[in-house]
């Protein structure tokens, strides 16, 4: 005779396999393995009655939560409680919204120099709620110099590269077009006799502007190869300028790594890299990292979430890693960035952008935040990224370059 209460095996197997997953001791899988239905278990787990089976799970939010990691938990203050009454677990810090009015950039010479001419003048750009004590940089005029400079080289090699390639092509100039035959003959005679004058000067525009694009690197390369051979430059800006002073405690950093369907253990083990090797800097409280996630299937979701719950809890990084994924996704990355320096920028002074692959050193990083103090007035700093991890010959020359 069969026991009417006994629990279906495929239930049983799911109950064991969810126990099996929840961060507990031994003796605590063994009070709760005579649990015949999941709502018995989250009532179980959340030690209060629940009226509605349905809401056994959400009353236990709170418990799951803190099994493990409750002194991280409330040390770093990332339980609450939402308008209903449930445990919430705050994955990011409070919003403090920011405007983000765009500045207008023309850098077209026509349309610049038609608006000089005509009287008119850029609107001024909006105030900036930071107090900002910089000097006139006397490196723009030197900048605006060595542009000028460097477009004469390109235009002179390219007029010069131009003439000699005239030389050698066979129709020289358009003097054996008679205008007085092109008048008295048909259009098929004139198109016969102009097309290979026409289709010369195209080939010599085209020459031209390829020419033109070529002499730049070149003359690019040349100027920094000089740079290296004379070893000074006061307006360049290098890991030498940095120093090695403290960091100032304003001068605050966000690590920003927009993600959307990823690979999800590779994009976390990058993270937690990161993040421990700017542990080991000494200065982690200058860093704070987002995983800002436009991700759209439910399983990579799933497992965002639970990488960034496992990553704060092996590395404490509680209050420090924060993840945000976005219900509407505005604009890809791009607006991804946007909703960030909207809702959390106006907390920071600098941002650094990572890629689903980036791994930064706590080193790199701190350099490049002393770097921007020294050099307040750059608009960006880029590094010579280095390869690694890679499996053809030919990448490997390039790796260990």
């Amino acid at each position: 005779m069969s026991n009417s209460h006994a629990v279906p095996e495929p239930l049983n197997e799911s109950l064991s396999e969810y126990l099996a997953h929840l961060p507990m001791t031994d003796a605590q899988r063994a009070e709760l393995a005579s649990c015949t239905s999941f709502a018995e278990l989250h009532e179980r787990l959340s030690a209060q009655t629940v009226a509605d089976p349905a809401e056994a799970s959400q009353a236990s939010v709170g418990r799951r939560l803190t099994l493990t990691t409750a002194d991280e938990l409330h040390e770093a203050e990332m339980l609450s409680v939402d308008a209903s009454g449930r445990v919430v677990l705050k994955a990011t810090p409070p919003i403090r919204r920011t405007k983000v009015v765009p500045e207008p950039w023309r850098t077209n010479i026509l349309h610049r120099g038609w608006r000089r001419l005509t009287g008119k003048s850029n609107p001024p750009p909006p105030k900036d709620d930071l107090p900002r004590d910089l000097p006139k940089a006397r490196w723009r005029t030197v900048g605006s110099i060595r542009r000028y400079i460097l477009l004469i080289l390109m235009l002179g090699q390219t007029i010069v590269a131009g003439f000699y390639m005239k030389g050698i092509l066979p129709y020289q100039g358009w003097s054996l077009v008679s205008f007085d035959e092109i008048s008295h003959q048909t259009l098929w005679q004139t198109a016969v006799q102009v097309m290979p004058y026409a289709l010369q000067t195209s080939i010599l525009l085209l020459f031209g502007i390829l020419f033109c694009w070529v002499s730049a690197g070149f003359w690019t390369a040349l100027m920094g190869f000089l740079e290296l051979l004379t070893g000074h430059d006061k307006y360049r800006i290098s890991g030498a300028s940095a120093g090695n002073e403290p960091i100032e405690a304003g001068a605050r950093t966000a690590l920003v790594m927009p993600i959307c369907n990823e690979d999800v253990p590779r994009v976390f083990a990058g993270l937690r890299a990161t993040f421990e090797s700017v542990k080991a800097t000494g200065d982690l409280d200058r860093f704070d990292f987002f995983i800002l996630s436009d991700s759209n299937e439910t399983d990579i979701c799933v497992a965002e979430q639970q990488a960034w719950l496992d990553v704060c809890r092996e590395t404490g990084g509680f209050g420090k890693i924060f993840y945000r994924r976005r219900r509407r996704r505005v604009k890809r990355k791009s607006g991804n960035l946007d909703d960030f320096c909207r809702r959390w920028g106006g907390e920071y002074r600098y941002m650094v952008v990572l890629d689903a692959d980036s791994v930064m050193s706590g080193e790199c990083l701190t350099s490049l935040v002393r770097l921007m103090e020294a050099t307040p007035d750059a608009g960006i700093i880029q590094t010579a990224p280095r390869a690694s991890g890679m499996d053809t010959l030919y990448a490997r020359m390039q790796q260990f370059a």
